[in-house]
């Protein structure tokens, strides 16, 4: 782990904040102006929603040549500040464009950068904050939701007082700029220096291979893709059960999206601070969390037609989501501190992956078995979660820190 002191630890974790701040707002923003894309671009919403696949194959693309990049290439500062240059650029070509195919474009671009910041980040959290990375990381994801939260905020401000779609997207790309001269001007963790000679080279190869070689980093990587394909699926499909079920407009059925980000920050910010405080230990925070979002999605799935109900459950929902991803990501990233770079680049594409199949798995499902059932599907996921868990746990048993299996 790199020996930093407190400020410049304080500095980093700003650091690391700001910039998943400007990846929030960047993010969110393309779903938020979905229907004025499509205008300026001269296409159906359908055809303009065919952007968001596109945006989620850079992302799986980047994730893939940033585990590579890591590796041999570049250091994870360098990498980050890429990613931020690539999800700035994409997003001010995404507004500015009346072209369909640079609208394309810009989302390409926005997705690889999305998929480069990723795993930088997590290499460097995991190298500079490894003794306090879960809380570390659910502080920093929870800055992620604020960011989601605000660009919609900014992007309604200059519509209703500007008529500027473009005013949003300058000042998320704005503080991705910043955040780049802030990341520019600092030492921040890097990985140890790549081996030279040819005995090194396959000394490191042999180290790689024992590392996916062992069974608790792949029960981490199904507990992940698990916990995200009931993250992505409920907040996919939740406003849609909801305006069906309770026929109403999809106006006054979109706050329910809104609540469940809420949810999600809030629950990320008080994770952080009861694992800072030491009330609960991490494993059993999990299952607290696994039970708690079981219990509230299938209640959001009963009762869709609810109203009130649905508002409640879903920001409940997001609360006990929330701090599932940082956490596992943290525990994974500590075990294989030495490898960190593949495995940050591993565990993004695994969530990659999921994000592109869950949403559209669900709404093939839809017509034949009605929205109420498809709706269960992320309560069986978070349910189902609890046994790659329990078996990691027995793998790897909580308390034992090691970094390297030779």
């Amino acid at each position: 782990m790199l020996n930093m002191t407190l400020p410049n630890r304080r500095l980093l974790l700003m650091t690391l904040g700001l910039a998943y701040i400007a990846i929030g707002m960047l993010g969110a923003l393309p779903e938020a102006s979905l229907i004025r894309l499509a205008s300026n671009t001269h296409v159906s919403l359908e055809v303009a929603g065919s952007m968001f696949t596109l945006s989620a194959f850079g992302d799986l693309l980047g994730a893939g040549l940033s585990g590579f990049l890591l590796m041999r290439y570049i250091k994870p500062k360098y990498l980050l500040m890429l990613g931020l240059f690539f999800a700035g650029s994409g997003s001010i070509m995404t507004a500015l464009t009346s072209s369909f195919p640079v609208l394309l474009l810009g989302q390409m671009l926005i997705g690889l950068g999305f998929g480069f910041i990723d795993p930088s980040l997590n290499t460097m959290a995991t190298l500079a904050f490894q003794e306090t990375l879960s809380e570390d990381l659910n502080t920093i994801h929870g800055l992620f939701g604020l960011g989601a939260l605000l660009g919609p905020l900014i992007l309604a401000f200059g519509l209703q007082f500007f008529k500027s779609l473009e005013l949003s997207y300058f000042v998320g790309a704005g503080v991705a700029a910043i955040t780049i001269l802030v990341v520019l001007g600092q030492q921040l963790p890097e990985l140890p220096r790549q081996a030279k000679n040819v005995q090194q080279k396959r000394a490191a190869n042999r180290e790689r291979q024992n590392v996916l070689r062992q069974e608790f980093l792949w029960l981490m990587v199904l507990q992940l893709s698990i916990c995200s394909a009931a993250q992505i699926g409920f907040r996919s499909w939740i406003v849609t059960a909801v305006s069906q079920s309770a026929a109403i407009s999809l106006a006054l059925a979109a706050p329910v999206a809104t609540a469940f980000f809420l949810g999600m920050t809030a629950g990320q910010f008080f994770g952080a601070q009861v694992l800072r405080r030491g009330w609960i230990s991490e494993k059993h925070f999990l299952y607290t969390a696994l039970l708690g979002g079981t219990f509230w999605s299938v209640i959001a799935a009963m009762f869709p037609g609810q109203v009130l109900a649905s508002y409640v459950a879903s920001a409940l929902v997001g609360c006990f989501y929330g701090p599932l991803f940082p956490c596992i990501m943290a525990i994974t990233s500590r075990r294989f501190v030495h490898a960190i770079g593949p495995i940050s680049s591993m565990l993004i594409i695994s969530t990659d992956t999921t994000s592109m199949i869950v949403p559209v798995a669900m709404g093939l499902l839809i017509p034949t078995l009605g929205i109420n059932w498809v709706m269960a599907i992320p309560a069986l996921c978070c349910a189902f979660a609890v046994l790659p868990m329990a078996l990691a746990n027995r793998a790897h048993p909580q308390g034992q820190t090691d970094h390297h299996d030779g």
